[in-house]
């Protein structure tokens, strides 16, 4: 209930989705939590020892705040369906567990809206792969509503016959940065024939975001995938060990992130080495002295020295940090959001960062280099910043 409580709507003009339905399933002895906000829903299944099957809906924030209170131990729950006088059945649920005994008023499951089914099964990877995809691309999607797309992640999946292999690459950007990401690259006995056009579909951020929290990295992760046969919308869902989330998908034609830095490529003349955590640190030093209309960091790269000095200033303080690199190519001097570079530096996890550039005013990118902090799964990823004039 504790994670089910996050999908809940925080305004919402239908009472039903602040409850989460209960549904006591007496065949399989097992208990199915769900809540749905009519983008995503959250499903939970777990065994329990059902005398009567059933199902009611009950106040999700209540009913999360007074489970977590409890001790731990078995917990028996009893529902009872009763007609007002003006003959409107109701329903209420007690709640035992010791000495302690509470009653809580619900509403008739009938209301509940189902979540769409989703049956058609992409591929199964590792959780932990997914969730270094997602801590590498989610800081850059954007909040603006007005650009609903780029909200979401752009999922592309697909299958390389030639080499037998499954691909999963990931997408964010909010206009002023891309994060790419291959989130999987791994052989296939079985190739999906789904999957061989490249199948690709953008996901709420929002939706990401509540994967992130309960997925283990131990488990492994299951991606299905429809357009839904009563309407033209498309959903996505993903399952793990005895957890559903289902999610509306967002419609729209996603940026094509490659063809935006491509053209770039063949014109990066300087690179850049640099040791991840010691630019992040003097980042950060310097991010003291910005606000809201200072946030413009200056980057000069001495290729004689091998050295990389960032400096910011303000109409009251200002800061400079020297730092050593490996630089190859002519010196350069641009401009750069300070917000945006530290939070690249911070969702790549290698030891070293590569930086190519070109000219003050074309693209910048960013890839790991060196070895995978420890603990951390290696994947392949890119970043493009967008230099200030």
């Amino acid at each position: 209930m504790q994670a089910l409580k996050t999908i809940i709507p925080n305004n919402s003009t239908h009472p039903i989705l602040c409850n989460a339905l209960i549904e006591a399933d007496a065949d399989a002895q097992q208990l199915h939590l769900t809540t749905y906000n009519l983008e995503f829903g959250l499903q939970v299944s777990f065994d329990a020892t059902v005398n009567q099957p059933g199902a009611l809906t009950l106040p999700a924030p209540i009913l999360a705040e007074i489970l977590g209170k409890f001790p731990s131990g078995r917990l028996t729950l009893n529902s009872q369906l009763t007609t007002s006088g003006t003959n409107t059945p109701s329903v209420s649920a007690t709640m035992k567990m010791s000495g302690s005994h509470h009653v809580l008023r619900g509403l008739l499951s009938d209301e509940f809206p189902p979540i769409p089914k989703v049956e058609q099964k992409l591929l199964s990877l590792p959780a932990s792969v997914l969730l270094a995809a997602l801590k590498g691309s989610l800081f850059a999607v954007s909040s603006d509503e007005v650009k609903r797309i780029i909200t979401g992640v752009h999922f592309q999946l697909s299958h390389d016959s030639e080499r037998g292999l499954d691909q999963l690459r990931i997408c964010t950007t909010d206009g002023h940065r891309i994060a790419m990401i291959l989130g999987l690259s791994e052989s296939s006995d079985n190739p999906n024939p789904l999957m061989n056009s490249p199948v690709q579909f953008t996901v709420p951020a929002k939706t990401l975001k509540v994967l992130e929290r309960n997925l283990n990295p131990s488990d492994r992760l299951s991606i299905y995938y429809n357009i839904s046969t009563q309407t033209s919308q498309k959903f996505v869902a993903f399952r793990w060990k005895n957890w559903h989330l289902t999610s509306q998908l967002l419609e729209g034609e996603y940026p094509d992130c490659s063809q935006i830095i491509d053209p770039y490529r063949n014109r990066f003349d300087r690179e850049l080495l640099i040791e991840r955590l010691a630019l992040l640190k003097a980042l950060e030093r310097l991010a003291t002295h910005s606000d809201k209309s200072h946030v413009t960091v200056v980057l000069e790269f001495n290729s004689e020295r091998q050295q990389v000095q960032a400096s910011i200033s303000n109409a009251i303080s200002a800061g400079t940090e020297i730092l050593d690199a490996k630089i190859i190519g002519s010196d350069l001097k641009l401009k750069c959001d300070i917000r945006y570079l530290i939070e690249t530096a911070k969702a790549i996890s290698s030891s070293d960062l590569r930086i190519l550039l070109a000219t003050p005013t074309t693209p910048i990118l960013i890839s790991p280099f060196g070895t995978p902090a420890s603990g951390e799964a290696a994947i392949e990823s890119e970043y493009v910043l967008a230099p200030q004039e």
